[in-house]
């Protein structure tokens, strides 16, 4: 069962515009479609413009990519209902990380599978399929070579193939770190389980690797995964391509979009560039085109306006969208109404309005995703125990250990009346100073400077005292909040899903307790795992 919802707003999490979007506050709107709500997703099938042609070319390509993956039955049968003028998508995305990297990808998922359950039951007529977006042709490795595990930040080095786009990355040198892993787990049904996880990563490239766990994972909830990286979706790409090539489309848009949000206090996310392309070389090796004034500049080598155009219509596939322009490859492809994502995610397609406007595609709903926190029984019992919320304890924890001690202690600690009494001496001692003598004066201020800090130094040795009294209190204060803000960070964003690989049902079990508060707005829930 949910233990304890908090809001979005409460945490502090994210920019200002992103905790406005999610307040619903007026100033956001000229940066969306809409808010996100029930019928708002039901105007935006009114919208969404997705021809027959994109239809089948979609499906082609996901079958084509699909071809060598044992696909579950529900997942099959939506890739065939692309094809059907009533179906739309659901969409989430994330890098390649290893063994699917921080628990928030997971969330993601499992927020598209249900709010593309939900939407179906409530408009039986229509089809909502969730889609995950694997972002095959980013290149930033050291963002995802790792994994936390247990308290342990187990790291993958590659063997050359730098500057490769992380989806044709080759797993070489795989063994360390599987080895490391496995180390974690003693139980052999767990492990055995480990192992097969680890086992889609052998002689692989990360975009199979990836395809292959998070089919196991989510297969039976119909999640159909999609790769940008494909030469006929590039092809459905293209006029884009050329625009960007030809008129700097983005940057004259994004130009517009940014002005508008400085001058409602709000800051852009992603850096803007003249082209927002990079190109992909016969090698899988991602290079930055630069706009420069005889042309285009690619690795040092230089191109004219009028043969990259060229290029750009013979082989778009060789052609990559960056943080800016991934957003608008992802809506011409495909027939989608939603884009579930992190704070940092989401502010960036604020960006992008007038971008898609000029463009005529439709601008999806935007919905800041829900965060879990996930913690045993008796860890969630123990902060009832100790009277903590998990907002509570998103305080240093010097200050939890001095207020806990303070609220705790078995004397009468408290300096208040102590630090009352000197602020009145400081008082009637300044009175005193007669003709305002300066230097009678800042003599008495800097005794009394002396005098206040060994008050300070007598609360701090008081406090330590009851610290001690109170060391196994403390120790689990401590405890409770490492697991939920692990290395200051938060839990979501540190722990992977193998920490909790022996519980047999764990994404059925968030699946079900998430759906249990389904709402617009989102949360920060606490689940009993």
């Amino acid at each position: 069962m949910s233990n304890n919802n908090y809001n979005f707003s409460d945490f502090g999490f994210s920019s200002k515009i992103i905790r406005d979007l999610v307040d619903e506050k007026d100033k956001v709107k000229s940066f969306i479609t809409d808010f996100f709500s029930f019928d708002t997703l039901k105007s935006q099938i009114d919208q969404k413009e997705f021809s027959n042609k994109k239809r089948i070319d979609l499906h082609q390509s996901l079958l084509k990519q699909n071809r060598d993956i044992d696909l579950s039955v529900s997942s099959k049968e939506n890739i065939e209902l692309v094809l059907e003028d009533n179906t739309f998508t659901i969409t989430t995305g994330h890098q390649l990380n290893l063994m699917t990297g921080p628990l928030y990808s997971i969330y993601k998922i499992i927020q598209v599978i249900i709010w593309s359950e939900e939407m179906k039951s409530k408009l039986p007529g229509f089809n909502f399929i969730p889609v995950f977006w694997m972002a095959t042709e980013d290149h930033d490795f050291e963002e995802i070579n790792h994994i936390h595990l247990f308290n342990s930040k187990i790291e993958w080095n590659k063997f050359e193939q730098e500057d490769f786009i992380t989806g044709k990355i080759i797993t070489n040198g795989f063994n360390e770190f599987e080895e490391q892993v496995l180390n974690k787990f003693s139980d052999q049904q767990v492990r055995t389980k480990v192992e097969k996880y680890l086992s889609y990563y052998h002689s692989a490239d990360l975009s199979t690797a990836t395809r292959l766990l998070l089919n196991d994972l989510f297969g039976d909830y119909g999640l159909v995964i999609i790769d940008g990286d494909d030469i006929s979706l590039k092809q459905g790409f293209s006029e884009i391509i050329r625009r960007e090539l030809n008129e700097s489309v983005t940057f004259k848009s994004v130009t517009e979009s940014n002005l508008k949000l400085n001058q409602a206090n709000y800051h852009s996310q992603v850096h803007l560039r003249e082209c927002n392309l990079f190109y992909i070389d016969q090698n899988s090796k991602r290079h930055r085109i630069v706009k420069v004034e005889e042309g285009f500049e690619i690795d040092s080598i230089l191109y004219s306006v009028a043969s990259l155009l060229e290029l750009g219509a013979q082989f778009p596939e060789r052609f990559s969208p960056n943080a800016l322009m991934r957003p608008v490859y992802q809506e011409t492809i495909l027939p989608n109404l939603v884009y579930f994502g992190g704070g940092g995610e989401i502010a960036y397609w604020l960006q992008l309005k007038d971008l898609f406007d000029e463009l005529d595609l439709t601008f999806p709903i935007l919905r800041v995703r829900d965060s879990y926190v996930l913690l045993p029984e008796k860890q969630i019992d123990l902060m009832k125990e100790l009277k903590y919320s998990v907002l509570d304890l998103k305080q240093n924890m010097d200050d939890l250990a001095k207020a806990y001690a303070k609220e705790n202690a078995i004397s009468d600690i408290s300096m208040i009346e102590e630090f009352d009494l000197f602020n009145n001496l400081k008082l009637k001692l300044n009175l005193k100073v007669i003709n305002n003598d300066l230097g009678v004066k800042r003599f008495i201020e800097g005794e009394l400077v002396k005098i206040e800090k060994q008050l300070e130094k007598i609360e701090k040795k008081l406090i330590q005292s009851e610290k001690k009294n109170l060391e196994q209190s403390i120790k689990q204060i401590q405890k409770l909040k490492d697991k939920i803000y692990p290395m200051n960070g938060f839990q979501e964003r540190y722990e992977n899903i193998l920490q909790y690989i022996s519980n047999e049902n764990f994404i059925q079990t968030i699946k079900k307790e998430a759906e249990q508060s389904l709402t617009a707005q989102p949360q920060i829930k606490v689940f009993k795992i």
